[in-house]
C-alpha cells in the first residue's frame, strides 16, 4: 500500500459532517486540506496523502464528539476516553500479537450490540482472521474509524467491510512493528464490475468465498508488542497516518529493524537473533544486509533509543531518573552517559537548547 488514500474514501468522511458547504470550505482551508475534496466530479483515481486523511479524520472526531454527553466540555478529554482508545490500551499491554487480537475480539463480543466481531481460526501453518459482519449493510462497525462506536459509522456494504478488514490488518502490523504478509484475502460477497481492491491489502481479493477474512502465517502471532504509550498517543492524534508507515517493501531493512525494536524500552530489548527470526532470515544474513546499508544492529538500537529519549524530553518534564526508567537503563548515570554519546549534550543541556 502506498502512503496515499483514494480521494473518494476521504470524501465519504465529509458526508458525515453536519455543516453547510461554505462552512466546510472554510474548515478545509483552515486545515490546509485540498478543496478538491468538495468536487463531486473529481478524477476517478485521485488520491490524497494519509497525513491529510488523518487530519480530516481527527477533525471529524472532534466535531462529532462535541455533542457527546459528558461532564467535561474539553473535546480532548472526550477523545481521550473514547471506546477505541480503551481497546487499544488493552492491546498495547498484551505480550504478543495473539494476546492483543484476542483482547480486541473479546472487546467486540461484549460491547458491540450488533454482535460484530472477528476471531482467529487456525488452518495448519496459517491463521485466518475471520470477520463476522452484521447483516445490516448500513452499519459496519468493526473498524478503528468508529471511535465512539455510535456516531461515526464507516462506509456501508462491501467497501466498508473491505476497509474495516484492511485497517485491522494495519493495526496489527503497527502493534508488532512489522508488516504482516497476507497469503489470501477472502470475501463472501461477489465481486463488483470494474472494481479493483488489490491496492487496499497489497494482494488480490478473492470474492464469492465461504468467509470474510485474511490469512497469514501463524508465526506472526508470537511477535511481541513493540509500541509504547507515547506512540499510541501519536497514533490516535494522527490516525490513520501511522498505520501506513509500515509497508511490505518500503524504507529498507534498517527501518524494518527499527520498527521491530519499537518504542517501549521498559520491555526487554529484542536480541539480534529475535529480530532475524521475525524477519525470517539468519543472523549472518541480517548482519550482512545491514552492513550493506551502512549500519549495524547496535547503531539502530542507539538511534531508536535516541529518538524516543528526545521525544520524551520535548513533550514532558520527566526527571533524568524517570527518563532512565522509561528508556530501560539500570540507573540515571548510565542513561546520562548514553545520551551524551548520542547527542554530544547531557539531557538537561539538550532540553535547555532545543525544547
Amino acid at each position: 500500500m502506498t502512503q496515499t488514500i483514494p480521494l473518494r474514501y476521504a470524501q465519504s468522511l465529509l458526508r458525515l459532517l453536519p455543516v453547510r458547504q461554505e462552512e466546510l470550505r472554510r474548515e478545509l482551508h483552515t486545515l490546509k486540506l485540498p478543496l478538491v475534496l468538495l468536487q463531486d466530479s473529481a478524477v476517478a483515481d485521485a488520491s490524497i496523502s494519509v497525513d491529510d486523511y488523518g487530519r480530516l479524520f481527527i477533525h471529524l472526531i472532534h466535531k462529532l464528539q462535541q455533542d457527546l454527553p459528558c461532564h467535561n466540555t474539553d473535546v480532548q478529554s472526550t477523545l481521550a476516553f473514547s471506546a477505541y482508545r480503551m481497546m487499544f490500551q488493552a492491546m498495547l499491554h498484551a505480550s504478543t500479537l495473539e494476546q492483543a487480537m484476542a483482547r480486541a475480539s473479546v472487546y467486540f463480543q461484549r460491547l458491540q450490540p450488533q454482535g460484530e466481531t472477528f476471531h482467529l481460526e487456525t488452518q495448519g501453518e496459517y491463521v485466518c482472521c475471520r470477520f463476522d459482519f452484521s447483516d445490516d449493510q448500513e452499519r459496519t462497525l468493526v473498524s478503528p474509524e468508529n471511535f465512539n462506536m455510535e456516531q461515526l459509522n464507516w462506509l456501508p456494504g462491501l467497501t466498508g467491510q473491505l476497509l474495516s478488514m484492511a485497517m485491522w490488518h494495519r493495526v496489527c502490523c503497527w502493534f508488532i512493528g512489522s508488516f504482516i504478509e497476507l497469503s489470501a484475502v477472502e470475501m463472501k460477497q461477489p465481486a463488483r464490475p470494474n472494481k479493483d481492491y488489490s491496492d487496499i491489502f497489497g494482494t488480490a481479493v478473492e470474492f464469492s468465498r465461504g468467509q470474510d477474512g485474511w490469512l497469514f502465517h501463524r508465526r506472526y502471532l508470537q511477535f511481541p508488542i513493540v509500541q509504547s504509550e507515547a506512540s499510541l498517543i501519536t497514533l490516535l492524534e494522527t490516525y490513520p497516518a501511522e498505520l501506513f508507515k509500515i509497508g511490505p517493501d518500503s524504507h529498507g531493512l534498517g527501518n524494518k529493524v527499527k520498527q521491530l525494536i519499537g518504542t517501549d524500552f521498559e520491555r526487554s530489548m529484542p536480541s539480534l537473533q529475535d529480530i532475524a527470526q521475525r524477519l525470517h532470515m539468519t543472523t549472518p544474513t541480517l548482519h550482512r544486509r545491514l552492513r550493506e546499508e551502512g549500519t549495524s544492529f547496535q547503531q539502530l538500537k542507539d538511534q531508536c533509543r535516541k529518538d524516543v529519549a528526545i521525544g520524551y524530553l520535548a513533550n514532558g518534564s520527566h526527571t533524568t531518573q524517570k527518563l532512565s526508567e522509561l528508556m530501560g537503563f539500570s540507573d540515571s548515570s548510565t542513561f546520562h552517559r548514553a545520551f551524551k554519546k548520542w547527542t554530544g549534550l547531557s539531557p538537561q543541556e539538550y532540553r535547555a537548547k532545543n525544547c
